[in-house]
Parts: structure tokens; sequence; C-alpha cells
């Protein structure tokens, strides 16, 4: 496994690195160079003219490549180790190329980012440089700076009503808000964004919407971002009048310091065919590598870091990602787009997704929505705003760590599926791990909306909120799992159709240790108690540690083991073992009948409100 490239200065090291190699390694004829460019089938600028010189941390000048143009199909683009090319490598439409480092000295980095200078101190801490574009990422020494928001930090979200799906009600400080940004959040596990109109009289009006995106609740919570005004705070920026404004964090000049992206690709494969990206580093990109609609695109042994959007995004079919590290993407680690097929991430890597800045909305650290023959093994999900792994149909999710998913959305899965057309998925999870995810209603596994057809097999579910969800799932198998230290209940049977929607699972051979107080089975459905018997098939498990509270029913209610197993009849091979539940400061405060009907009936209203398909779009 690769080290991340991560969130640090490192990049800004690497190019001060360069220093002093510049002259050497750019030392030859021009004809020397071009003849070799031409036997890799690339054209490249003649490398005799100055290359793109910048400043950087240390006041040091550095000199960065501009990247090879006009690549041929069937070409190899040889980039050389340890140096950073400036631009987009444009790869669109072509078809048999492979891009590459050459040499030991470290990856060559491929960036569109750039060096800013020209600072001038404007007022107190906040200095300002002239722009030739509109920046999608600022960076200071190494750290990504948030784009000036109100409210301010600690504080995140402010509260607003709504009573039309264009208009905010809330008394801002200025009305200078025309052109800025609303992020909001119409549900607990969506981030939306619109453009501001106008603001008058305590009254904000919004832009039109993108597509099929969410209104604003009638009560929820925002914040707004863009404005020159807003920056009154550390690690900010915000620009106007063709400058850019800086509030470095730590209050120093950002001269020789700032590094500036445009909403420009690292690696634009859009269109190709047998594209190959080998042993190489892309930074501060707004999308990675976009393989739009691409054929046979493999991305191996390559670091993303800091990425605007996604790292990889991909469509088409064929995708392989192995021992890749990918860090710190403001929304989406790896997204296959609707309809892809066949696509492999293997032995990679996936750290801080959707947790850059303030919240912005985020699917997950590696996600195939609407997708078909997916392998996700062995990779290592960290620390990602929403959902881990999501994976569609004919997938194999297997041996991967996901460790402290869903950190700021919620109704969230460390390893999530579904299937609104009540299609069988066809999917095995199988041997990993899941745990520490953050939010309530989060599990370590959740077979949304139809699941059928899944096989959740060999899985460790420790230290969650909730082991497994099943929303009107029917036709799995859940075998052979360990479950230890759920917050709220180990398996969540939720029946939100009415008729019998949940039905024919098997839930046999699993471990479940209750250390909280939590219950083992929770069943809930909106038809009342009629339903629950024919939830599953409950056989060979063991338990320990539930007590009293083993089992929640709907239309009984608490029950203990005992009770339990004659209401069900059933779980009669099944073995309690002795011990008790802890109790006290581990475990989580006990919720009211009033929030568990909240908490569990939320589902319910949200495909009542808005169809099957409503988590499509998440």
């Amino acid at each position: 496994m690769i080290a991340p490239f991560a969130k640090s200065a490192r990049f800004f090291s690497l190019l001060l690195a360069l220093c002093g190699t510049v002259t050497a390694q750019a030392a030859g004829s021009s004809a020397d160079r071009l003849l070799s460019a031409a036997q890799t089938g690339v054209t490249v600028r003649d490398m005799s003219s100055p290359p793109v010189s910048s400043a950087v941390p240390g006041t040091y000048p550095v000199s960065i490549l501009p990247i090879p143009t006009r690549v041929a199909s069937g070409s190899t683009v040889r980039l050389q180790c340890g140096r950073t090319y400036f631009g987009t490598l444009n790869l669109v439409g072509k078809y048999n190329v492979s891009v590459r480092t050459e040499g030991a000295c470290g990856k060559a980095s491929i960036t569109p980012g750039q060096a800013l200078k020209g600072w001038t101190r404007e007022q107190g801490n906040i200095y300002s440089a002239p722009i030739p574009f509109s920046p999608a990422q600022v960076g200071v020494a190494g750290k990504m700076l948030e784009l000036a928001h109100f409210p301010n930090r600690p504080q995140i979200w402010a509260k607003a009503k709504s009573d039309s799906p264009s208009t905010l009600q809330y008394a801002m400080p200025s009305s200078d808000l025309a052109g800025a940004t609303v992020v909001y959040r119409p549900f607990e596990w969506m981030i939306e964004t619109r453009q501001i109109q106008s603001y008058s009289n305590g009254v904000i009006t919004l832009g039109p919407k993108k597509g099929d995106a969410y209104d604003p609740p009638k009560e929820g919570e925002f914040y707004v971002e863009g404005k020159l005004w807003m920056l009154d705070s550390p690690g900010e920026w915000a620009v106007e009048g063709g400058r850019l404004y800086v509030w470095a964090p730590d209050g120093r000049s950002p001269e020789g310091r700032v590094w500036v992206s445009p909403t420009a690709s690292g690696i634009d494969a859009t269109d190709s065919r047998g594209v190959t990206i080998d042993n190489v580093h892309i930074f501060a990109a707004s999308i990675g590598i976009d393989g739009s609609n691409s054929t046979d695109l493999q991305v191996l042994n390559t670091e993303i870091g800091n990425s605007a959007e996604d790292a990889i995004f991909a469509g088409g079919r064929g995708l392989v990602v192995d021992n890749a590290a990918i860090s710190d993407s403001v929304q989406n680690g790896i997204l296959g787009f609707y309809g892809i097929e066949n696509s492999i991430v293997t032995n990679s890597l996936v750290t801080g997704t959707g947790m850059v800045g303030m919240p912005k909305r985020s699917k997950g650290g590696i996600v195939f929505e609407q997708a078909s023959g997916q392998r996700v093994t062995n990779n290592k999900v960290l620390n990602s705003s929403y959902i881990g792994i999501r994976v569609h149909k004919n997938a194999i999710v297997s041996g991967n760590l996901v460790d402290r998913a869903c950190q700021i959305l919620s109704d969230c899965g460390g390893i999530y599926t579904f299937a609104p057309d009540k299609q069988p998925l066809n999917v095995r999870i199988e041997g990993n791990t899941v745990k520490n995810l953050a939010q309530r209603t989060c599990y370590a596994v959740y077979l949304d909306d139809n699941a059928n057809g899944v096989t959740v097999t060999r899985n460790t579910l420790i230290n969650n909120p909730g082991g497994l969800e099943m929303n009107n799932g029917f036709d799995n198998i859940v075998s052979q799992n360990v479950f230890t230290s759920s917050g709220y209940e180990h398996i969540l049977l939720n029946e939100t159709g009415h008729g019998i929607s949940i039905r024919r699972n098997q839930i046999s051979g699993n471990s479940f240790t209750s250390t909280r107080g939590e219950v083992t089975y929770r069943l809930w459905s909106v038809n009342g108690g009629s339903t629950v018997a024919q939830f599953a098939n409950y056989e060979d498990n063991t338990y320990s540690g539930s007590g009293k509270g083993f089992a929640e029913v709907s239309g009984t209610g608490m029950l203990d083991y005992n009770g339990w197993k004659q209401k069900m009849k059933q779980d009669g091979r099944s073995v309690m073992k002795a011990g008790a539940s802890r109790t006290g400061s581990e475990a989580p405060a006990p919720r009211t009948a009033l929030e568990k009907m909240v908490g569990l009936a939320a589902r319910f209203i949200r495909n009542a409100s808005w169809g099957e398909s409503s988590t499509a779009g998440r």
C-alpha cells in the first residue's frame, strides 16, 4: 500500500525539493528532447524555452513543466520523476495511451493549479492579489482554506424557515448576498446548493435549482458562502473584483505560500479506450481523473489528493483502480457514474472524503450507483462524511476496512446497496470490517429500498450506531457475521411499505455481543405487528449481553430472549451466553417512545413522499 499524499504541506515540499535540480534535468539539446517525444508518439513543447515559473513556500523560485500536449493514440507519455507538470493532460477520445513516471526519484505530479504572487496587505491579516480566473480551491502552505462563509465556526449551520421552494427566512448581517451560494440540508442524508438571487427584509431569494435537486425544508439548516464581507476568520478566502483575498491560518503574508486551482481536471480521459495511468501523482484538480464514458481505463499505483469534486469520476465500462491512494476529496473519492459496467477497485486507500472544509454534498468514498459488475476488494476507506462503499448489481465487496464513515451525513451505511426496481441485486458482502460509524441512523451494512438477493457473510461489525439495516428487503442471507457494541440495535428490519415487504430473509450463524444495553433485533413495520413473523428465519446464532431488552417488535414491544423465541417461534438452536450488558457512561441515552417512532418512520415518510427511487440521487 502506498502512502497517501494527504492534505499536509507535502506537495509544497515536493515542489521545494525541485530547487537545485531543475537546471540539471533540463539539460540536453532541444533536438534531443523532441526526438525523445517523437519516439514515444507524444508531441511536447520545446523545453529550451523558459518553463512556467512560480514562487512557493520559503520564497524559493521553482520551475514547473508544462503538461505534454497533442498526445497521439497508441503512445506512451513519459513524465520525469520528481517533477511537477502544470495543466490538464488531454486524453479525450484517445485509445491505447499509457501515462507513467520515468525514473526512481518519486512520482511525477500533475496539477492544473498554480502559485500566485503579488500580495498586498489590505487590512489586519487580510491580503489580496490579482487573479485571472475564478478559483475552485485555495491553499496556503499545504493547507486548503475554506471559502468565506456565514455563520462562523465553531457554528456550522444557521436555522431558517422556508414558506416556498425558492426562499429562506433569516435576518442576515449584510444585504450583500446576490451571487453568493446558499448550502442547505433538505434531509439528513443530503446537502444541496443554490445561488442567491437577492436578499431583502430578512428573505433570501434563491435562483433556479439544477436538475432534480431538492428544495429547502420548511425548517432546516443552512449556511452561505462566497462574499468578501464573510472573510472574517483565519483560514478563509474570497474573490471580488478580480482579486483573491486571503486570511492565512497563521495570519502572516501569503506571499510565496499560496497554491490556487481553477475548475479543471488533472487528466481528462473522457471517451477514451485503453488508457493506463501508472505511478503518477495528481493534486489540486477539480476532478483528478475524468473517465466519463471511458472503456478499460486503468489507474495503477497512483496518488490523487485534494480534488475539489471527485478524485476519479468514471462511466462506461472496464474501470480498474489498483493500489491507489486517494485523500481529501471534497465530494467523492471514486465515483462510478450511472450505467457503468465491470469495474474493479482493489488494494487502495481512500481517506478524508467529504471532510475538507465546510460540509458539502458527498456520495461516499467508493461509490457505484446504478452499476453492474463491481469488484471492490481489499481496500481501506477511512474518515468519510457519508457512505464508505456503495455498490449496485452483480457486485462483490470483500476484504475491505471501512472506519469512521457517516461522519457528517446520516441515514447512511458503511457498506450500502439498494434495489428501487426490486430486481435481484446478486451482491455478496463478505469478510469486511466496518467500525466506528458516527451518526445515529447509520448502519455498518445498509440494505436499502427493497434490496434483495444479497448475501452478507463473515463480516466484523464493531462499535457502530447500528449493525445492519434492511429496509423493505427480501430474499437476503445474513450469516456468520460478528456484531459487537452496536449503539442502538444490531439488526433493524424496517418495513415502510404497506403489505408484506420484508420476507424470506435468513439470519443464521451470527455472533451478537451487546455491551451498551443495545437490543439485538428491532423489527418495525408500518403495518403494526401483522407481518413481522414473516420478516426472516433466525437460527444457530450466538447471543450475549442483551439482558431484558433483547428485541423490540412492532405491535408487541420489548422482549427478553425467551419472550423473543416464544413470539417468533424460532431461534431454537441458538445460544444465549451468560453475561450482562454494561450500563453507565458507555451506554447511549435511552430513547423515548417518540424518538423511536420518529427515527424508524423517517424512511417511510421519505419513500411515501418522494417514491421508492428517492435515494437514487444520494
